[in-house]
């Protein structure tokens, strides 16, 4: 199954990559040069150079674990009710103000793109798919049933 991506989204993903092979290149040519230094076991250089490698391959692996990709266009996003794409404004009962979420993939969870992102396959993010503006629901939250009502659907911009 594809996982679901803005274009925009996925544009960053692009030059995100980009940006991580050439750090991995670079940190493999200071590896290099930190071994030529002689004794590995005292050589804080190398080690922190094989840390930084280490950490670059795995978010290299971690964006390309959600591949393949449905790349979506804003034109695709429909606001009539919630679903991928949309920023959505919800009331909890007994709060003052409703807060905006965003209603989106892990992609654009893992490159931090927008506060208070909901994935589309989280409880949250299921519950609130297909609702309209209006419509109330619960969820229960440790342990404890929490309403909420939908305010408003945007595009997300």
């Amino acid at each position: 199954m594809a996982t679901l991506i803005l274009r925009e989204t996925h544009q960053h993903l692009e030059k995100e990559m980009k940006s991580l092979e050439k750090d991995k290149r670079e940190t493999a040519v200071r590896i290099r040069d930190a071994a030529e230094h002689g004794d590995l076991k005292e050589n804080a250089e190398y080690h922190a150079a094989r840390e930084r490698q280490s950490l670059i391959v795995y978010k290299i692996q971690l964006m390309q674990t959600h591949a393949p990709f449905r790349i979506i266009e804003e034109s695709d996003i429909d606001n009539s009710q919630v679903g991928f794409g949309n920023k959505v404004s919800i009331l909890e009962d007994g709060k003052a103000k409703p807060e905006d979420y965003y209603v989106l993939g892990p992609i654009e969870e893992e490159l931090d793109l927008y506060p208070f992102i909901v994935t589309y396959h989280s409880p949250f993010g299921r519950e609130i798919i297909g609702k309209t503006i209006g419509d109330s629901f619960s969820l229960n939250i440790k342990g404890k049933d929490i309403s909420f009502t939908i305010k408003k659907i945007d595009k997300v911009s």
